[in-house]
C-alpha cells in the first residue's frame, strides 16, 4: 500500500467527463493504497466520510493553485510524506512536481490534450515545462500522446491508459427511453457535452441537420449540455446563439431541442433513446477533443456514433462496429453517414465494444502504471 496525494481542480460536485474520470480514479485508488485529496470546494462531501481532503475554491485558478500546494505542504508536515503524487490534469502540474520534489515523492500527470495545447503564452510559457518534469504522464488517447511527444514530454514517459466509463446496471429500451421523453416516431440524433466549439454542434446544425431534414422531416436533434463558466478554454463566443442562430436560418426549430444541464437519470435514457450519437468535431485553435467518452457511453447503451475523426475520438470509436467516422469536413458526407448508420444494425455490436471500456478495467491498468512508478 502507498500513501498517494491527488490534486485536482476537477472533481466533485464540479461536474464533467474529466470530474467523472478523476472521481472514478480517486474511488479506485482508495481500494489499494492511503489517498490524500487536495480538490475543490465541496469535494469532502462526495468522498467516505473521514477521509483526508483539503478543499479549495477553484476561482480564481491562480490562487487554487497557491493555496491547494500550501495546503499540501501542510498535509505532508501534519501527515508525514506521500510516495506519489498524482495530478488530475495538466493544470495543475506545477503544484504536483513541486510537491513530490519537496517529499521525495514520485509525480504523475493524467493528461487530457487541451491541458497540453492551451492557447494561452502564460500556461505554455509556465505550466508546461513543468508537464516535462513529471516522472510519468499518462495520456487518455493516442493523439493526446502525440500531442505530448510534440510538446517535449519524452517517450519513455508516457503511457496511455483510455477512460473508463459507468456501463449501465439495467438495460433501458430504445421504445421506452422514446416515450419517456416526448419523441417515439422520429429518428432521433443526440449531442452531449458542453457546448463548446470544438464540438461542431453549430456547423452541424446549419449544414448536416438541413440535408436530412430535406428528405425527412422526423428528424430530431437533441442536445444536452450549457456553456461551461469555469473552463480553461472558455469560448469567446456563444455556441449556444449559434445553434439558435443556425435554427432560425434554416427553419429547424421542430428539428431541434436544446435540453441545458441533464441529471444522470435523464442521461440513461437520452443515451438510449437515440438512433444515432452525433460528433461532429472540428479543428479548434487552441483545443482539442482529448478522447471522445461519450461515445463510449452512448455505445454502453447500444447507440452508434457517427463523427470526424479529429482529435483523440479514434481511441473511442470503431468505424464499423460502434461507429462511422468521416474524414475531413465533409458534411454532406456526414449527412449520408447518418443515414446509413441509422439504418444499420449497430446496437449490440456497439454494447459489446463498450465493455471494453469499464472503470474496473481502467483502475486496473493505472495500478499497472504505478507498481511502475514505484519500483
Amino acid at each position: 500500500m502507498a500513501t498517494i496525494t491527488l490534486v485536482s481542480r476537477n472533481f466533485p460536485p464540479l461536474s464533467g467527463g474529466m470530474e467523472r474520470l478523476v472521481h472514478q480514479l480517486y474511488l479506485g485508488l482508495t481500494k489499494n493504497h492511503d489517498v490524500r485529496l487536495l480538490g475543490p470546494a465541496g469535494c469532502d462531501e462526495c468522498v467516505a466520510a473521514g477521509s483526508e481532503v483539503r478543499a479549495t475554491a477553484v476561482s480564481p485558478t491562480p490562487i487554487f493553485l497557491l493555496i491547494t500546494f500550501v495546503k499540501g505542504i501542510y498535509s505532508r508536515i501534519a501527515c508525514g510524506a506521500s510516495d506519489i503524487v498524482i495530478g488530475g490534469s495538466g493544470l495543475v502540474g506545477p503544484v504536483v512536481v513541486m510537491l513530490a520534489r519537496l517529499s521525495g515523492a514520485r509525480s504523475v500527470l493524467l493528461l487530457h490534450g487541451l491541458d497540453i495545447i492551451a492557447d494561452s503564452r502564460v500556461y505554455q510559457w509556465l505550466f508546461v515545462p513543468f508537464l516535462r518534469k513529471a516522472d510519468v504522464v499518462i495520456c487518455n488517447s493516442r493523439n493526446t500522446a502525440r500531442l505530448a511527444a510534440e510538446h517535449g514530454i519524452s517517450d519513455e514517459r508516457i503511457t496511455i491508459v483510455n477512460p473508463g466509463v459507468e456501463l449501465p446496471k439495467s438495460e433501458v429500451s430504445r421504445e421506452e427511453a422514446r416515450r419517456s421523453l416526448g419523441c417515439t416516431g422520429k429518428k432521433v440524433l443526440l449531442s452531449v457535452g458542453r457546448l463548446m466549439p470544438r464540438k461542431g454542434l453549430a456547423e452541424f446544425v446549419a449544414n448536416s441537420l438541413p440535408l436530412l431534414v430535406a428528405d425527412d422531416k422526423e428528424w430530431l436533434f437533441l442536445i444536452a449540455g450549457s456553456e461551461p463558466a469555469n473552463a480553461l478554454n472558455r469560448p469567446k463566443d456563444s455556441v449556444l446563439d449559434r445553434i439558435h442562430g443556425a435554427v432560425a436560418t434554416h427553419n429547424l426549430k421542430d428539428q431541434v431541442r436544446l435540453l441545458g444541464h441533464v441529471d444522470d437519470e435523464l442521461l440513461a435514457s437520452l443515451y438510449a433513446a437515440p438512433d444515432v450519437f452525433i460528433f461532429p468535431l472540428i479543428e479548434s485553435p487552441g483545443d482539442v477533443e482529448g478522447f471522445g467518452m461519450v461515445a463510449i457511453e452512448a455505445a454502453a447503451h447500444g447507440t452508434p456514433t457517427v463523427a470526424f475523426g479529429c482529435g483523440g475520438v479514434g481511441d473511442a470509436v470503431v468505424d464499423g462496429t460502434s461507429a462511422a467516422l468521416v474524414a475531413g469536413s465533409d458534411y454532406g458526407r456526414f449527412a449520408k453517414a447518418v443515414r446509413e448508420v441509422a439504418a444499420a444494425n449497430l446496437r449490440q455490436s456497439s454494447f459489446e465494444f463498450a465493455q471494453n471500456f469499464s472503470w474496473l478495467h481502467y483502475n486496473r491498468q493505472i495500478e499497472n502504471c504505478l507498481k511502475e512508478v514505484a519500483t
